[in-house]
């Protein structure tokens, strides 16, 4: 078979993702804090620190009582915007009222500016009938972050005049402040409580969710400061902006759901694959869970965690190209059907690279059949030159391979699976991680699977022994 170079199937910036990535496992490895705070309490706080910023003075003066008509326009153009969102990958939402809630920071003083955008978060909270919890959290939130922004605009000057100056600079600045003030504040509140909530890290939620949001949400700040400046020549032409907005979250919302559905496409595949041999039925899925598992027993990253947890599922995608009379073989394969086998990997990797979303588990895909001492396909790739993700999914996918059914040989029992991993350990696969994975099994931490007793398989765990 001619050698086929990583460069075939995947950019050097996937390349310079799983390098990122690994590093930022081999600095993760050092002990992790539990939060000295839950997410109850952090809640509670949010909410006593909101309540405060109500009781504060105001922090500018808009000349004439100006905001006052400012204040109920935007204040009802934000209760119509908050309920057009998008979802966001892990949890939470993305509203296009941001646009509304930042004018009505730049318009109104603080701490009228505050009530009015609490108000429209409050209003769609009860109306989804939220639990009281999140209506507290959220409106809290909100209140939070535009008093402290309202504040922090204040101090550049009057923001009715700041937006008419003549200073450009001063201009850039008011309207940057609240636009990136209000995005950043808001998303680390919302971030750090589903942290707490969930036993993710705070980091991987800001960079899941801006990743995919940060660029829309600035922009639809920033608009917000646009607003402002049109309030302020011709007030009228702002509640017309609503529907343009509606028309920008609703195409947001269309990209969320294309990306969706291609996830939920490409995941559909590989379990077709699966169910073209009854005894891989469910594999990938399997291998999936078990890589979830491993990658968190292994303390790295949540990013990569998520990265190998979505390869995994796919990481027989590249069957699709590979006969039924090899993939359904009853016996040993010879050399020609090993040939046509082993560019499964290639095949799935260069369907991964095809799709932005999955791009950064193409190499994943790529290298999850190298081995350790170099004698795996398709690169030979030696020790740590196989990337960390290919390691963790290649002995959760033998594992499973092991103890299920085959068409050329029955399921092995859990004890078997574990001497043989043992065995490889330094040969077939990371000498490292291997431990860890046995440990996994050892306590029945793996989500059972037909194929198998698994009862029967831990009475016999003891009758395994565990790499050195």
């Amino acid at each position: 078979m001619p050698e086929t170079h990583p460069e075939t199937w995947m950019t050097e910036r996937t390349a310079s993702v799983h390098s990122a990535l690994q590093t930022k496992w081999l600095e993760s490895r050092r002990p992790r804090f539990a939060p000295q705070v839950t997410a109850q309490q952090f809640i509670a706080l949010v909410a006593i620190a909101a309540a405060a910023t109500l009781a504060a003075p105001p922090t500018w003066h808009a000349p004439n009582d100006s905001w006052v008509q400012a204040f109920v326009v935007l204040t009802i153009v934000s209760i119509v915007l908050e309920f057009v969102s998008v979802d966001l990958p892990f949890d939470g939402d993305l509203s296009v009222a941001t646009i509304s809630q930042v004018a009505t920071i730049l318009l109104v003083p603080a701490p009228m500016a505050a009530v009015g955008v609490g108000l429209s978060v409050l209003v769609e909270e009860v109306v989804r009938r939220r639990p009281v919890i999140k209506v507290i959290f959220n409106t809290g939130t909100y209140v939070l972050t535009t008093s402290v922004v309202s504040a922090a605009v204040g101090i550049i000057g009057s923001p009715p005049e700041a937006i008419h100056a003549h200073d450009h600079i001063r201009v850039a600045a008011t309207f940057g402040l609240a636009s990136v003030g209000y995005y950043v504040l808001s998303t680390l509140l919302v971030s750090t409580v589903i942290a707490l909530a969930t036993g993710r890290s705070v980091g991987f939620l800001l960079r899941a969710n801006t990743r995919s949001t940060a660029l829309a949400e600035t922009s639809a700040a920033m608009i917000g400061g646009v607003v402002a400046l049109i309030w302020t020549i011709e007030p009228i032409w702002t509640s017309a902006l609503t529907l343009p907005a509606i028309l920008v979250s609703r195409a947001l919302r269309h990209i969320r759901q294309l990306e969706n559905e291609t996830r939920g496409a490409l995941r559909s595949l590989a379990k077709s694959i699966d169910d073209r041999d009854p005894t891989t039925y469910h594999h990938s899925e399997r291998v999936s869970a078990y890589a979830r598992l491993f990658g968190q027993e292994l303390g790295l990253p949540d990013d990569l965690v998520e990265l190998i947890t979505q390869a995994a599922a796919v990481h027989d995608l590249g069957k699709v190209g590979v006969p039924d009379r090899v993939l359904l073989k009853p016996g040993p394969l010879d050399e020609g059907d090993r040939t046509l086998m082993w560019l499964h990997t290639e095949i799935g990797a260069g369907i991964l690279n095809h799709f932005q979303l999955f791009r950064g588990g193409a190499n994943i895909v790529l290298h999850h059949h190298e081995r350790w001492d170099g004698g795996g396909y398709p690169n030979g790739l030696r020790g740590e030159e196989i990337p960390l993700g290919a390691r963790v999914v290649a002995i959760a996918d033998a594992f499973d391979a092991m103890t299920e059914d085959r068409p050329y040989r029955p399921a092995m029992s859990v004890a078997e699976a574990i001497a043989i991993l043992a065995d490889g350990a330094g040969t077939q696969w990371d000498p490292e991680i291997v431990p860890v994975f046995i440990g996994l099994v050892r306590t029945g931490r793996l989500p059972g699977h037909a194929g198998h007793d698994r009862a029967r398989g831990h009475e016999e765990l003891t009758e395994a022994h565990a790499p050195a």
